[in-house]
């Protein structure tokens, strides 16, 4: 099992991006809930299992960013790169975050659907898309002796109609679910393992399949992101959030409003 320690000022830093994106309009932009990115970095260890140690991020306000899709720019992680050389060690490039914005009226127009907490859950929309994976063929970010790897983080956002903490907590090793008032989120991990396609196992090539690609697209010589099982570690999400006042949020297509924790928050601990 391969294992992605994240500090609480990373985790911290990882909300604050994805609920800014979430709730404030952007670059002249009519709409809100867009996707936002940013790049990991921190440590890892020199051999198997694989485990790294996220400790900063860095938000590419560069990107091109819209409600289901984001986009970057190679030279943005080729100074950022250089300038994690001049800090040194606890300082290496490690993989990736992005966001996937959701709000309850986004589906009205798919058959009166609308999205709820519930509904990401079976459909399983805090998953890594075809097009998340895909974005890590060809993308090692790190080697640990003749093995190469990337590292993925995607949080889910989703604005309900109250707050409801009762889910909180792990789904899976690599899944976990929290709540900031009526705020959901959902924190998800995946480390691939980069490896041609003629050298792989009928399991790994079965494991290359969770996210929607199929192996058989490619050539023997294609060398091809593996999902390896994975563990989230983050101590400040073992605490739990659950105690903790917050505001809530009334989000649509258009705009997001905000009311504060004190004018919010009338009970004096959530139930669980």
């Amino acid at each position: 099992m391969a294992t992605i320690s994240i500090s609480k000022s990373a985790l911290f830093e990882l909300i604050m991006a994805a609920l800014e994106a979430y709730a404030i309009r952007h670059d002249h932009q009519s709409k809100v809930a867009i996707e936002t990115f940013a790049h990991l970095w921190g440590s890892h260890n020199k051999k198997l299992p694989f485990k790294c140690n996220v400790k900063h991020i860095s938000v590419e306000t560069s990107a091109k960013r819209r409600r289901d899709s984001v986009s970057t720019q190679y030279i943005s992680l080729d100074l950022k790169k250089d300038v994690a050389r001049v800090f040194g060690e606890g300082y290496n490039h490690l993989g990736n975050f992005h966001t996937h914005p959701y709000f309850k009226d986004e589906d009205k127009n798919k058959k009166g659907d609308k999205y709820t907490a519930n509904k990401i859950r079976t459909k399983k929309l805090f998953n890594f898309s075809d097009q998340d994976h895909l974005s890590e063929i060809n993308e090692p970010t790190i080697e640990v002796g003749k093995h190469s790897f990337s590292v993925a983080l995607v949080m889910t956002v989703f604005s309900m109609e109250r707050a409801d903490d009762r889910a909180d907590g792990y789904i899976d090793s690599n899944l976990y679910e929290l709540s900031l008032g009526n705020i959901k989120l959902w924190l998800k991990a995946q480390v691939f393992e980069h490896k041609e396609k003629s050298c792989l196992t009928d399991d790994e090539l079965n494991d290359f399949s969770m996210y929607g690609l199929d192996a058989s697209s490619y050539d023997d010589h294609d060398t091809l992101p593996i999902p390896v099982t994975t563990y989230i570690d983050c101590d400040f999400l073992y605490s739990g959030t659950y105690l903790e006042g917050f505001g809530r949020l009334v989000i649509n297509d258009k705009e997001a409003t905000y009311k504060d924790t004190e004018s919010a928050e009338k009970r004096f601990y959530h139930s669980v």
